[in-house]
């Protein structure tokens, strides 16, 4: 199983959206409930297209990650398989490219979860990430840099 990661053209983060509410919006809901406008706003304010990759398998989209280079962090925003897609390691596969990507820069790989995304964050758990902090509704993730 090949996974590449495109970058979006731009003109696909207008429609990523989409998705984002398909996929998130039961479990944004059910956190601290769903502003259709905030959410809306706030993913096309703070998320940036260059920041967005599909993520293909044998040229099939099977879904897309959103994350960006930080001072000492490659940080994932976002990460979606779609439903047919699910459960077939797809995920972990990207994960493990970010994480080598952040390790050959020495950088850590973070991200947040909601805590009722209980799947995700057992899934991070799975891969050796740890909280570094966590609130009400989000574990904070990290996986640090491999010393060399």
């Amino acid at each position: 199983m090949e996974i590449i990661l495109s970058k979006f053209k731009k003109h696909e983060h207008s429609s990523a959206f989409d998705d984002f509410r398909l996929y998130m919006k039961p479990i944004v809901d059910s956190a601290i409930g769903w502003d259709e406008n905030f959410q809306r706003t706030s993913f096309e304010s703070k998320l940036k297209p260059e920041w967005f990759s599909w993520i293909l398998c044998n040229g099939e989209k099977v879904g897309y990650v959103c994350s960006r280079l930080k001072s000492s962090s490659i940080h994932i925003h976002l990460l979606i398989i779609y439903t047919d897609s699910q459960r077939k390691g797809f995920a972990s596969t990207v994960i493990q490219k970010l994480k080598q990507q952040a390790n050959s820069q020495q950088l850590d790989l973070t991200l947040s979860c909601f805590k009722n995304n209980e799947p995700a964050a057992r899934m991070y758990k799975q891969l050796e990430f740890v909280i570094d902090s966590e609130d009400a509704f989000f574990y904070n993730f990290i996986s640090a840099v491999e010393s060399t």
